[in-house]
C-alpha cells in the first residue's frame, strides 16, 4: 500500500517534562482524506507539528512520501507537507495577501513570472485573487484562513494538514473551506485535518484516527466513531445522527448512520413501507 506518513512508536516530551505524545504507530494512505480526532490535550496539535518538521522526532521514526525524515531534511520535509494553523493571524503577516502568499516561493527561490504565476494560481484556487493587494487585516476571519491555505499552496506540497479547520468559521466559510480541500484531493492531494468535530470527521474524511491523552485509542473508517464506549473513552460524543437513531437498533441495519444522506436513506425506507 502507498502511505503518505507512517509513524512508528513516535513519543515526544515538552521542555517542561509534559509527554504529549506515547508511542504512536499510525499509516496514513496516500490521497486519502484524514480526520485525525481527539480532546484538547489529546496530542493532535503536536502530532501534526512532527508532520511539517516543526518539532523533531525525539523518540521513535517518522517516515513521509518514503522517506525517512531525520534532522537534516527540514526543508524538504516543509516543502512537501503544508501546515495551516488554527488561528490565520499566526500565519498571516505580510502587508499584502499577494506577499503573504508569495513568501514560501521566495524562500524556495522562485522570481518573476514564475512567481507570479504560482502566487495567482494558489490565490485563483482559494477564490481570494481579487483580494491579492488587500492587507490582510481587512479580510475577514474566513478569507484569512484562504489566504493561509493559498500560502500553504503556493509551496506545492503533496500533503496539506490543518489544524482545527473549521475554527471560529460560519457555516458559508465552512463549506468554502471544505469545498476547496475536496477539490485538492481530487488532485491528488493528501489532506490531514485534526479536529474535536465528530460531525465533520464522518461527513468528510474517509480515515479517522482518535488519540487520547497522546496514545492511538484507533484507526480506521468513519464508522468507527458510532461505538459509544469507544468515543465515551476518547471523551468525544457520537455524531449527532446516531445519537438520534441509536434508541432504535432495529432500523439501523447494516449499520447505524453517521451522516443525514444515510438517515434520510433510512426514513426513506420506512415511509415506503406504510
Amino acid at each position: 500500500m502507498d502511505f503518505a506518513i507512517e509513524v512508528k512508536e513516535l513519543s515526544f516530551h515538552y521542555k517542561d517534562g509534559t509527554r504529549a505524545l506515547q508511542n504512536i504507530s499510525l499509516s496514513l494512505e496516500r490521497g486519502a482524506k484524514v480526520a485525525i480526532l481527539g480532546p484538547n490535550g489529546s496530542g493532535k496539535s503536536t502530532l501534526l507539528l512532527h508532520l511539517n518538521g516543526i518539532h523533531e522526532v525525539q523518540q521513535g521514526e517518522l517516515t513521509v512520501l518514503a522517506k525517512r525524515v531525520g534532522k537534516n531534511h527540514e526543508k524538504w520535509l516543509r516543502s512537501q507537507v503544508g501546515l495551516v494553523f488554527q488561528d490565520p493571524d499566526d500565519q498571516i503577516f505580510s502587508n499584502t495577501v499577494w506577499e503573504d502568499v508569495a513568501f514560501g516561493p521566495i524562500n524556495q527561490g522562485l522570481r518573476g513570472e514564475d512567481l507570479n504565476n504560482r502566487v495567482n494560481q494558489a490565490l485563483r484556487q482559494v477564490k481570494m485573487e481579487p483580494y491579492s493587494h488587500k492587507a490582510p487585516y481587512h479580510l475577514s476571519y474566513g478569507q484569512k484562513k484562504r489566504v493561509a491555505v493559498a500560502g500553504v499552496l503556493a509551496m506545492q506540497p503533496e500533503i496539506i494538514v490543518l489544524d482545527e479547520p473549521v475554527a471560529f468559521l460560519d457555516p458559508a466559510a465552512k463549506h468554502s473551506l471544505f469545498q476547496i480541500l475536496d477539490e485538492l484531493n481530487t488532485q491528488g492531494k493528501t489532506i490531514i485535518a485534526a479536529t474535536h468535530d465528530v460531525d465533520l470527521a464522518v461527513r468528510w474524511a474517509n480515515q479517522v484516527i482518535i488519540l487520547h491523552n497522546g496514545q492511538v485509542l484507533a484507526q480506521g473508517e468513519p464508522g468507527l466513531l458510532t461505538n459509544r464506549q469507544l468515543v465515551e473513552q476518547a471523551d468525544l460524543e457520537l455524531p449527532t445522527v446516531s445519537q438520534i437513531f441509536e434508541p432504535f437498533p432495529g432500523l439501523c441495519q447494516p449499520a447505524m448512520p453517521t451522516t443525514l444522506a444515510e438517515a434520510q436513506q433510512i426514513i426513506r425506507k420506512l415511509c415506503s413501507c406504510q
